[in-house]
């Protein structure tokens, strides 16, 4: 069945009056899919930054799971990005009963919101990174296994691996992973239940995977809040193969929550000592596709382009440095609901580019050529 997209962007104002969260809906296998996006404070495409998917429990939703998880507020102090996406019945397919590779395939809906947002944001798509509560931490120890080729790194909150999951997990690559688990947790058992692994089994698993030392740096945290009714054990795995690490937040006494959230959550207490979204950008901010961020040789890209004027009438030229045309540039130019409006190959340095059949708005040029990608924001007024 022949996958294709249609966005729709409307804009939801956010918690921060400089920041703002989009709502996108995407048509893929037939079905409209919706996910929501955050940018930071002061976001442009020039920046290629990282993002971080966050998926919902069971039962929730995007938007609720944006307001409980207080990441977006991460995301504006840290400046990155954060994909909400929206499950099928408030639910993901993360791997609890078979066939393993039955539908819904939310795998592959993730993996195209990934494209979608390096086209209409130059996301680093070296530094995608997923985490999730409940059902979308299952989801994300799926990601782990099922899109490792594209996930840089996994953090579940109230997940757990299960047995079909730890089954069908065949790794190219070794993915640095982080558990946050209460063990006074009524949905998701410390101790596991029939189909799903405990979270002592979990945290063993990945250290398999990853080839770890036995060997860990084990932490108590500092009681700072001693009404939460919980306490904390930060349990580090650091020497692991590839550079990789696998940390485990232990939160003795901890419910099926999200610690420090914005609200108390039902199921048990929720711990107040350690911020999880912070912690879990923390540890996400050390990892790329390629392995630890201070093993990267960082290399400086010369090549650049410039739109002018912009913002412009209709009317602009496309200038591009330092590039050898040894094969041409495509450019294409997409409007907010990622239509192709204008496409064509730039063979010299300097080209005009005219969208004066275009409506006045806010538009995207990708430019693509031999090793080379790069995204511009274009203003017709």
């Amino acid at each position: 069945m022949k996958k294709y997209l249609l966005l729709i962007i409307t804009f939801i104002a956010s918690a921060s009056a400089f920041s703002i969260t989009l709502s996108l809906n995407m048509n893929y296998e037939n079905t409209t899919r919706n996910f929501l996006v955050h940018l930071p404070p002061g976001f442009t495409n020039v920046q290629h930054l990282p993002i971080v998917f966050n998926l919902h429990g069971y039962g929730s939703d995007a938007a609720q799971q944006e307001f409980y998880s207080r990441m977006s507020e991460t995301s504006d102090a840290n400046n990155f990005l954060v994909a909400y996406p929206n499950g099928i019945a408030n639910s993901w397919n993360s791997g609890f009963t078979p066939p393993y590779n039955s539908s819904p395939d939310d795998v592959g809906f993730i993996s195209k919101i990934i494209d979608t947002l390096y086209t209409l944001y130059n996301i680093d798509l070296t530094r995608v990174y997923a985490c999730g509560m409940s059902n979308g931490g299952f989801q994300s120890y799926r990601l782990a296994c099922d899109l490792e080729n594209r996930i840089a790194a996994i953090a579940s909150v109230t997940g757990a691996v299960t047995d079909l999951v730890a089954l069908n997990c065949v790794l190219s690559r070794k993915i640095p992973v982080l558990e946050i688990h209460g063990t006074a947790d009524p949905l998701v058992p410390y101790g596991g239940s029939t189909g799903i692994r405990s979270v002592e089994e979990t945290i063993n698993f990945w250290t398999g995977k990853d080839q770890c030392s036995s060997v860990n740096d084990t932490v108590n945290l500092p009681d700072i809040d001693i009404t939460d009714s919980s306490t904390v054990q930060r349990i580090h795995y650091a020497s692991c193969g590839s550079g990789t690490e696998v940390m485990f937040y232990k939160i003795t006494g901890g419910g099926h929550t999200w610690p420090n959230a914005y609200i108390n959550y039902i199921y048990g207490p929720t711990n107040r000592d350690f911020d999880a979204s912070q912690e879990i950008w923390n540890f996400f901010n050390r990892f790329t596709l390629n392995g630890p961020v201070s093993g990267i040789e960082k290399i400086t890209n010369e090549i650049d382009i410039v739109v002018f004027p912009n913002p412009n009438n209709g009317k602009c030229e496309l200038k591009i440095s330092n590039y050898g045309f040894e094969q041409p540039l495509n450019a294409i130019v997409f409007d907010v609901s990622g239509r192709n409006v204008l496409e064509q190959k730039v063979f010299s340095s300097t080209v005009e580019l005219n969208l004066s059949t275009l409506e006045s708005g806010i538009y995207f040029l990708k430019a693509e050529g031999k090793n080379f990608s790069a995204t511009k924001k274009i203003i017709k007024n």
